[in-house]
């Protein structure tokens, strides 16, 4: 039950954070919603951590695997969706996302010893790619209004998925042991270091006077639930679970993002997008529960 809660939790905390990150980049440009809520979040586990005050071992090798897990966790993800949302929906990305354990449990599979494919887990596989193919063939984007640009928004989170696999097994091989508290907020920091300055490069100096304040509240419930929440919740899950059950963490996200996206947003449902979001959802949940 305790799995089930976590898995919900997550869910409907990931749903919060795309719905409130598709709000954003209404009114920000999307380099700068990522750099926003980084700086959110740092400032956060900057407190956390100094209160805190847990133990940790600097080392070079060290940094530099928070450098590449930063990347892959965070800062390629949360740049892939911010500029995803403006071709697709939040609904349809939360879907999307769920190509994540796929990934995960290949990857597993020749990284992690204790984590091997089975013939089940291959079925259940080849159900969710299924999904993901009805989805990427039928170039739906979940808008109210069609965009013919569809496939590139559903392009980058799949890509966006493939990353945090990676950065999942990666936190998995090389943060095991170590402070859930500390590992989190080296990723946000040094995801800060490398978004920051690209997003300079992208869109120049930000004009914050000028953003309405419904992008700063998105910006603010998108950095609380995001960064700091559901990523806390799921290293939680990969030092106590493994890192194939934390790849699962977003199979409720879909159903709280399409509930929130149609009563708030003005996203609709299409016969594609409802297939093949039942197929991902049904081959993930069946990746871990047979």
């Amino acid at each position: 039950m305790k799995k089930i809660g976590l898995i919900l939790l997550i869910g409907f905390l990931a749903s919060l954070t795309i719905a409130a990150i598709d709000t954003a980049t209404t009114f920000i440009p999307p380099f700068t919603v990522t750099t926003l809520r980084l700086i959110i979040a740092s400032v956060i586990f900057c407190g956390i951590l100094y209160f805190l005050k847990p133990k940790y071992h600097w080392h070079a090798r060290g940094i530099a695997d928070m450098v590449i897990v930063s990347l892959l966790n965070i800062g390629l993800p949360f740049l892939c969706l911010a500029v995803a949302l403006k071709y697709i929906s939040g609904s349809l990305s939360a879907a999307l996302f769920n190509t994540t354990p796929i990934f995960t449990m290949f990857i597993a599979h020749y990284l992690l010893s204790d984590e091997k494919l089975n013939p089940v887990k291959i079925v259940g596989a080849a159900i969710a790619i299924v999904g993901a193919t009805t989805l990427l063939l039928s170039n739906a984007s979940g808008l109210a209004t069609s965009s013919q640009q569809g496939w590139l928004g559903q392009m980058l989170i799949i890509f966006a998925s493939l990353t945090s696999a990676l950065g999942v097994v990666y936190t998995r091989v090389r943060f095991r042991k170590e402070n859930i508290f500390v590992v989190t907020a080296g990723q946000v920091l040094a995801s800060l270091a490398v978004v920051a300055p690209l997003a300079f490069i992208v869109e120049g100096v930000p004009t914050l006077t000028s953003y309405a304040w419904q992008g700063w509240v998105a910006v603010f419930v998108a950095s609380l639930c995001g960064p700091v929440a559901v990523f806390w919740l799921v290293f939680y899950m990969i030092n106590k679970y493994g890192a194939s059950l934390a790849g699962f963490a977003s199979i409720a996200t879909p159903f709280f993002s399409i509930i929130i996206g149609i009563l708030f947003l003005g996203e609709v449902l299409t016969i594609p997008f409802i297939i093949g979001t039942l197929f991902l959802v049904i081959g993930v949940w069946s990746l871990h529960n047979f």
